[in-house]
């Protein structure tokens, strides 16, 4: 008799490996690219007007500490101040476009002013009170113009019927009011950073 012995054959599965789907921008993040590039062009417009200006312009450094934190802490709030309010309105986000062009051209007319002799004569004490005050305050005016814009287009859809806004009014106010808390703590701390820093230009040699 004749015994016929099958081998069992294994079988090996590849792993296929799929590259992840790459996630597309959410909506809150192409605004802030947006307005980074709208500050950013600010910034240029505000350099080049400096280039261009034959007026005369000097930068002061103020060594008193609530001197600077109370002037520095005043500006700052009344672009977050505007961003807030007008957020509240469906037509409001214009603001928040506007805003962040006008700081941009403001930071970049300093800046420009500070460098427009060159690096090697730049006044160390102008720099120290300008350029950090500048940079946080001008990405706390960002944050601050996103959410209105968000805020804004969110009122607008609900005031013109849109049926897929399905968001509870009481919890997007919250969340606004959260939002603008913590804009807020770092417009303050723009401010004090402002007030330390000119503390320490008025006592450089």
């Amino acid at each position: 008799m004749t015994v016929n012995v099958q081998k069992r054959h294994s079988y090996r599965v590849k792993r296929v490996n799929r590259s992840a789907p790459r996630s597309a921008l959410s909506p809150a993040k192409r605004i802030y690219l947006l307005l980074t590039a709208i500050s950013a062009a600010g910034v240029f417009i505000g350099a080049c007007s400096v280039i261009n200006s034959d007026i005369p312009f000097e930068l002061r450094a103020e060594s008193s500490f609530s001197d600077s934190f109370a002037g520095s802490l005043a500006a700052v709030m009344l672009y977050v101040a505007i961003c807030f309010f007008a957020g509240t309105s469906s037509a409001g986000s214009v603001c928040g476009y506007l805003l962040c062009l006008f700081k941009g051209m403001g930071a970049g007319f300093l800046s420009a002013e500070i460098f427009r002799s060159g690096l090697a004569s730049v006044n160390l004490q102008a720099a120290l009170n300008v350029l950090p005050f500048e940079a946080v305050s001008t990405a706390a005016v960002i944050f601050a113009a996103r959410e209105n814009i968000r805020m804004s287009r969110l009122i607008s859809e609900k005031a013109f019927g849109n049926k897929n806004i399905g968001v509870d009014s009481s919890d997007c106010l919250r969340l606004y009011l959260m939002k603008f808390g913590v804009i807020t703590l770092l417009a303050v701390g723009a401010a004090l950073i402002d007030g330390l820093l000119a503390v320490a230009a008025g006592n450089m040699p």
